[in-house]
């Protein structure tokens, strides 16, 4: 058997492939194609739409193996039988009086949020936002603390009883309202439907398509990274 990166079990989960899908297909995959996966050329216009870059299919083979993993769930969600169009579950309030360190809180947040507490991770480095720390937009709103909670939730946050200075200057409350914004983005869906769901991953920095993208490459490249060095998110 090929020996595979640790990325192999990353793909499968961000994805919901079983390991021993890609792993059947890494030691199978002969003749022309990209990468480890051989993936076929006529998926690349494809991956592009759902995200990959091209360059990084055909040359990295964590993202190779990626695009192939989605692809196989993609594959296997066209041949399930027939499902009516999932709908957005409520998601509860932001947990408050929560304490101990950051990463204990991003473990409660993505229980709470039923969040794979690794893609929080990964949004958390993404994000790159600290405590008391806030960030302004070019479109007049500002993101704060670790989550950079953008400010647009302010108004809603406010009617639960969650202050402007809270959700800057407590660590724990932020990752818990950060999760809480992640988990209404997602509604509920899972990498069973692996475009949608990586999309609404992006939703958590924008829905305008080009940053959305961009965004979901940037998550995916710190997923890599939590899992290797089990960072914790900036304090």
């Amino acid at each position: 058997m090929t020996a595979l990166p640790p990325c192999v079990a990353l793909a499968a989960q961000a994805y919901s492939v079983p390991v021993a899908s890609i792993e059947r297909v890494i030691d199978h995959a002969s003749g022309p194609g990209l990468g480890v996966m051989k993936i076929d050329l006529r998926w690349l216009p494809i991956l592009q739409r759902a995200g990959f870059d091209p360059e990084e299919v055909r040359s990295n083979a964590c993202m190779n193996i990626a695009a192939g993993a989605w692809i196989l769930a993609w594959a296997g969600a066209a041949r399930s039988s027939p499902r009516g169009p999932e709908q957005d579950k409520p998601v509860s309030p932001p947990a408050t009086g929560f304490t101990g360190s950051l990463g204990a809180c991003v473990a409660h947040a993505a229980r709470q949020y039923h969040l794979p507490e690794l893609l929080y991770r990964a949004i958390l480095l993404t994000e790159g936002g600290r405590i008391g720390h806030i960030s302004r937009n070019t479109n007049g709103t500002y993101d704060m603390g670790p989550a950079q909670v953008n400010s647009m939730h302010l108004p809603e946050l406010a009617r639960m009883g969650i202050t402007r200075e809270q959700i800057i200057n407590d660590g724990c409350l932020n990752i818990h309202i950060g999760a809480w914004v992640l988990a209404g983005a997602l509604g509920g869906h899972t990498p069973d439907n692996a475009a949608e769901f990586w999309r609404r991953v992006g939703n958590y920095n924008s829905s305008t398509p080009k940053y959305n993208v961009a965004y979901q490459r940037k998550v995916w490249k710190n997923v890599q990274i939590a899992a290797h060095s089990q960072t914790s998110p900036p304090s």
